[in-house]
């Protein structure tokens, strides 16, 4: 008789996201020179962008305003990508799973429901097109910041926590009838 010696699963897994750097950028972000409230606006202004014109592009539909919506402790979908150099943090993506399935379909110019994996590849390109034409939107950073490999996550039992310690940039979108939420966590 064989002894199962893993330790008991637990229902939930919680994800840590790491936004610190281990040395210095090699030059100064222009941003740390602009006073705190010019620096969100110009952030939140140019997520805002980057999301309107990836979705336009990208999935051929116009995102609309929504009022500031919480945002959830846990989205059906999340994709994440990291941001590296002048910038540091994690720019993520959430959204309902009828949300994600929806933008999967019109990526893909679907009629048919759309596979898992199908809807999860949208869901990391969606933020990693975001992520970079929220670069190349904020003065001198295209070059000052590399980004990495997308990470989805799908579920409803996971916590995400950002250990960027530093400050959260929010923009609520709709879609169709949905709230999309992309948040930017830096370290500053």
């Amino acid at each position: 008789m064989e002894t199962d010696l893993r330790p008991e699963c637990k229902k939930s897994v919680h994800l840590i996201l790491s936004a610190q750097s281990s040395g210095r950028p090699a030059t100064t972000s222009k941003l740390s020179t602009l006073p705190r409230e010019q620096t969100r606006k110009e952030l939140t202004g140019a997520i805002e962008k980057a999301a309107r014109e990836v979705f336009e592009m990208m999935v051929g539909t116009a995102l609309g305003s929504a009022d500031y919506a919480d945002l959830p402790r846990v989205a059906d979908y999340t994709a994440m990508i990291g941001l590296a150099g002048d910038l540091c943090g994690v720019m993520s993506f959430r959204c309902t799973s009828a949300s994600a399935s929806r933008i999967a379909a019109l990526m893909l110019n679907s009629n048919d429901p759309v596979p898992e994996e199908a809807v999860r590849d949208a869901m990391g390109e969606i933020c990693n097109m975001v992520a970079g034409s929220f670069k190349a939107r904020v003065m001198g950073l295209a070059d000052q910041c590399m980004l990495s490999v997308p990470t989805v996550v799908t579920g409803k039992d996971y916590q995400l926590h950002s250990m960027a310690h530093g400050e959260r940039f929010q923009v609520s979108m709709g879609f169709e009838e949905a709230v999309l939420w992309i948040t930017l966590d830096l370290q500053i």
